[in-house]
């Protein structure tokens, strides 16, 4: 098979398949290639997928049209699967797939020493936004990375231009909130992971905007974290440009109608651009996407950031196509004014239709149209709607002037699923006929595909010298030509006939049938299996270097450490530690203020995670002033051309700095290796492979993976090094993490900080959800919003097993505590933290200290 991405381009077009149907309704609109998922392991758990033993199956069908077949294994991998897991990826291998995409940093080095023959590809839950995280990746044996679907198309330009990692982009298809990979709503919620593949959709519900202890009234607007669906057809050709690699489709939760109609779309955009010929949609391929799934369609971030774009907040859910509004009722009948683009016909007997009056969330009238007519009103032509006596909307409580959308459309769907009820072959493979021989001998015909794939067969003859018609090309070419409906087609011919024989024509037409068919059949069974070496998973786990080497409490030439003050309190040294990071002056003056408990110590570090960075060399001279370790937040994303937020820290000179992504991790590595640097939760440390390949990279601590429950940590530090992780005991947990402002779209008329206003700084802004739980919203310095749980999380109760786990650094998060609040809440977790108060004592300490309480979360108790 062709290696070249695409129809003589470097541009493949990539197709989702959640099932058996969806893969054949993308083969048959001209995917290059389709990526799917098995029963485990995949960010789409709800989808219907594919089981590991027929995946052979699967493979075969794809590769004999010419297609690829790239396997999902994108979800964080705990230590306890991980021998599963490589059992899986040795049989993906083996099935002949082309490629399996991961999330997981740890897997990725696994697939590389287990099945080196097999690509490896970065999921967009890698959360990679800019070139030295790409470059980071790249090291750990990952060929192509999916970008953030935050990026714009000049991102995409810089990133192309400092590496050559090939990159694979979203085109169409769902967009979520929160960044790919820093989303944990479902799992602070209800315990289902988005990297896991069990997202609950908690940006599809609505929410209030609490302005200031206040109810801001936003209209029909609800969904405040509902992102319209991605559509980018008219932007193929930059992206081509650019020299993107893949062009994705979103979708293998939808149905085989939208996966048809999306990659038809796609195609078409894809081929004019390859063409260097304008692309512009039809109509009814634009009416087509859209009723297949739509929640409104915008360019997402490609277009650049638009937070008034992004969501349009009336409804969470696919519409279909909005056709116009209810004019009256007259009867059993509606009366409908079209919208001014569509013709009469929009509407069908067959085709079915919502009322739409604002109040997605509630059970709303739709059903069957019966009838439509033209007919002549007050207001000019309109369309008279009748429908079932039986299962019909309930007309007499609509009211006038609500929309009306096509929800289904029945001729569409016969339409598409005549594309691929018959296995039509799109793409043909060529086909090389190598012919050998000599008078008194065998005739031999060998083919060979773009695979390398060779089927051989032969005539016994024996031949005999040609009198008059010696056999030649033009006879080879016009028996083997006749491939019919093979996925095959002619190419090259070679013969090897050093003197001149004849061949009847019946001979050749057999002997193409056997070749074909022995080809065909080699194909079908798949490419030959990966080489597998299973001892990789053992290999790597043994040169885990566990040897206990205590991460210092300050950076290198830092000094002697802080000096200890309050009565009773202990000296310092390899016991368990307290870290404390506070996100405003006020939090920071209260930490230096704070008396430790007797027999409790002050905070081995402090660090400071504010909005505004400016306020950062205040707080490094206050730390200094107390001789207390001083680290610095970085921000969770860094895209390319931002690391001059990196440089402001590191003009700051602090102790440690606190590393969210691979970009921070990188760049004080090269530009101050003597600063500190302790890995946070956003790194998604699940297992002692990732562990171990981040402690290598130079991290000094590093937070392990907020999805992790107690078993789960406990099965890694079983194969790690304890000492080497800082665990967060208390916190709000950060649930969406948004490149859209809330802010901007709800509170301004900007697009983006340049217009907004920033009225993050003057206002105080919680989402209120349907239970009356209000969670805090806040805006970092690079105007990303992060949504916070609205009960904090603790995992008191587990302190005394993570002190015989040999743990022994311990974080407690500051959100929006006041100065008075601190100082109780240090004194509960030192106590706890020194063994002086039982982890029950503390929680229902705790439940006093906070007013809605607190909740186990990720660490609930067996």
């Amino acid at each position: 098979m062709n290696d070249e991405c695409g129809r003589g381009s470097n541009t493949e077009l990539l197709a989702p398949a959640g099932d058996w149907e969806a893969l054949r309704a993308a083969v048959a609109a001209g995917a290059d290639a389709v990526y799917l998922g098995l029963a485990n392991y995949n960010a789409r758990h709800r989808a219907t997928n594919f089981t590991i033993d027929e995946l052979p199956e699967v493979m075969g069908f794809l590769h004999a049209r010419q297609v690829r077949g790239y396997i999902t294994c994108n979800t964080l991998i705990f230590s306890d699967e991980l021998e599963d897991v490589a059992e899986l990826v040795a049989r993906v291998a083996e099935a002949g797939a082309d490629a399996l995409i991961v999330q997981d940093m740890g897997l990725a080095q696994l697939v590389a020493r287990l099945a080196p023959g097999l690509a490896v590809h970065g999921s967009t839950q890698m959360t990679l936004t800019e070139s030295r995280g790409i470059e980071f990746v790249r090291a750990l044996g990952v060929e192509r990375v999916i970008l953030a679907r935050e990026l714009s198309i000049d991102d995409i330009r810089q990133i192309r231009a400092a590496t050559d990692v090939p990159v694979e982009v979203f085109v169409h298809g769902a967009m979520c909130v929160a960044y790919s990979g820093q989303c944990l709503t479902s799992e602070a919620l209800g315990g289902r992971s988005a990297n896991r593949g069990q997202c609950a959709q908690a940006c599809r519900l609505p929410y209030e905007l609490i302005v200031d202890g206040q109810k801001r009234d936003l209209g029909d607007v609800a969904y405040l974290l509902s992102p319209q669906d991605l559509a980018a057809y008219d932007l193929v050709d930059q992206l081509v440009e650019l020299g993107v690699v893949s062009l994705k489709i979103e979708g293998r939760l939808k149905n085989a109608q939208y996966v048809s109609v999306a990659t038809q779309t796609y195609r078409q955009a894809l081929d004019a651009a390859i063409d260097h010929q304008p692309y512009a949609i039809a109509r009814q391929q634009q009416l087509d996407l859209t009723q297949s799934f739509s929640r409104g369609f915008a360019p997402g971030f490609l277009a650049g950031v638009n937070h008034q774009r992004l969501v349009h907040g009336r409804f969470p859910k696919a519409r279909g196509v909005r056709v116009g509004r209810l004019l009256h009722v007259a009867g059993q009948r509606a009366i409908v004014r079209l919208d001014a683009e569509h013709e009469a016909d929009i509407l069908k007997p067959g085709d079915g239709i919502v009322f739409d009056e604002g109040h997605p969330e509630q059970n709303e009238q739709g059903g069957r149209v019966y009838g439509a007519r033209v007919v002549e009103d007050s207001d000019g032509l309109c369309l008279e709607l009748e429908f079932g006596r039986e299962g019909g909307p309930d007309l007499a409580n609509l009211s006038p002037g609500c929309l009306i959308w096509r929800t289904d459309d029945p001729q569409l769907r016969r339409r598409t699923e005549r594309t691929y009820a018959s296995d039509v072959i799109i793409r043909r493979s060529t086909i090389a006929v190598h012919i050998s021989g000599q008078p008194g001998g065998p005739l031999e015909v060998r083919l060979r595909d773009e695979s390398g794939s060779e089927a051989v067969v032969s005539w016994p003859g024996p031949l005999e010298l040609a009198r008059k018609h010696p056999l030649g090309e033009p006879l080879v070419r016009e028996q083997f030509g006749r491939l019919g409906e093979t996925q095959f087609e002619l190419g090259a011919i070679e013969l090897d006939l050093p003197q001149p024989v004849m061949v009847p024509k019946s001979v050749l037409n057999d002997l193409r049938r056997q070749a074909v068919g022995l080809l065909t059949e080699r194909v079908g069974n798949g490419r030959p299996p990966a080489a597998v070496h299973r001892e990789a998973l053992t290999e790597l786990r043994a040169q885990i270097d566990r040897a206990v080497t205590p991460s210092p409490l300050l950076g290198e030439g830092r000094g002697e450490g802080p000096q200890l003050r309050g009565e009773g309190s202990q000296p310092r040294g390899e016991g368990p530690q307290l870290y404390v990071l506070v996100r405003s002056l006020e939090q920071l003056d209260a930490v230096l203020r704070w008396q430790p408990p007797a027999g409790t110590l002050r905070p081995a570090m402090v660090y400071c995670d504010f909005e505004d960075v400016r306020r950062y060399g205040e707080a490094i001279a206050r730390l200094r002033a107390e001789q207390m370790p001083a680290g610095l937040a970085a921000l969770r994303i860094i895209k390319q051309g931002e690391e001059g937020w990196l440089a402001q820290l590191q003009r700051r000179q602090p102790d440690a700095v606190l590393v969210r992504n691979l970009a921070t991790l990188e760049y004080f590595r090269q530009h101050a290796p003597e600063i500190q640097r302790i890995g946070d939760f956003a790194l998604n440390i699940a297992n002692e492979l990732t562990a171990d390949a981040f402690r290598r990279s130079g991290l000094v601590r590093a937070v392990p993976s907020y999805d992790l429950n107690w078993d789960q940590l406990s099965a890694m530090l079983g194969r790690s090094v304890p000492h080497f992780f800082e665990v967060v005991v208390h916190q709000h947990m950060p649930m969406f993490h948004m490149e859209h402002c809330v802010f901007a779209a709800t509170m301004s008329d900007g697009k983006d900080w340049r217009d907004c206003g920033r009225p993050c700084d003057r206002h105080r802004v919680e989402l209120r959800d349907r239970a009356g739980a209000n969670f805090p919203l806040l805006a970092d310095t690079g105007c990303r919003n992060t949504v916070f749980n609205a009960v904090p999380q603790s995992a008191v109760e587990l302190l005394s097993r993570m002190r015989a786990a040999e743990l022994r650094h311990f974080r407690v998060e500051l959100l929006r505590e006041t100065g008075e609040q601190v100082a109780p809440l240090l004194d509960r977790y030192a106590r706890a933290i020194a063994g002086l108060e039982t982890g029950r004592d503390t929680w229902r300490g705790l439940q006093v200290l906070n007013q809605l309480g607190v909740t186990r979360g990720t660490f609930q108790l067996d």
